[in-house]
């Protein structure tokens, strides 16, 4: 297979999931101040839509890095959620919204990483897809916990380039590097399970 086949193989898997679940991390350096953000994250998601992406946001200077805010946004089978509990927070504070305006929102907060899968795995969810990135080539073959990766380069239409890098063997999404003029971040993936029954409970707000 060439790149561009790998990706839509890569595409028809997560379209076929019955479940799916991760924890991971995203790293973004900011390149004028050489700043780094971080953001710890998980993503259950069980067909046809129910879905909960959580992730913890440090405060942006590093001074304050130990004030952390949590996200959930989701969707419980019956409605759509966003729930935001600040370190000061007393109780969380949630509203109910759609489950595709509930990801655009978290997208930017997240560092992009509430998009990368639910773009694959929730038809609903709009926005670039990996599909829509241009001129996609193979780099070596790298490995991953021992597991053996392609690695495909390919370009944002608006600038920039993005690296993935794919399980070879499940076509799993391992790893997302995404390098622009003004930052560069690394989306990392783990403990990924597919095709397990989920809890409904796992998915109330």
């Amino acid at each position: 297979m060439d790149a561009q086949e790998v990706l839509h193989g890569m595409i028809a898997l997560y379209a076929s999931l019955h479940s799916y679940s991760d924890t991971g991390h995203v790293k973004t350096k900011i390149a004028s101040s050489g700043v780094i953000h971080r953001r710890w994250f998980s993503t259950l998601y069980q067909r046809p839509s129910s879905f909960r992406f959580t992730f913890f946001s440090p405060h942006p200077h590093p001074q304050l890095g130990h004030i952390v805010t949590q996200h959930v946004v989701g969707f419980d089978g019956a409605e759509g959620y966003r729930v935001t509990k600040g370190p000061t927070d007393v109780e969380p504070l949630r509203s109910s919204t759609s489950l595709k305006l509930a990801i655009a929102g978290a997208t930017g907060i997240s560092s992009g990483a509430a998009h990368t899968i639910s773009r694959l795995l929730l038809p609903q969810v709009e926005g670039m897809l990996l599909l829509d990135s241009v001129n996609p080539r193979f780099n070596d073959a790298t490995e991953i916990d021992g597991a053996v990766c392609h690695s495909i380069t390919a370009e944002f239409p608006r600038g920039g380039e993005r690296e993935l890098w794919i399980e070879k063997h499940t076509l799993l999404l391992r790893k997302v590097t995404s390098l622009r003029e003004t930052s560069r971040s690394e989306e990392v993936r783990e403990n990924i399970c597919v095709n397990e029954v989920l809890e409904r409970k796992l998915f109330a707000a």
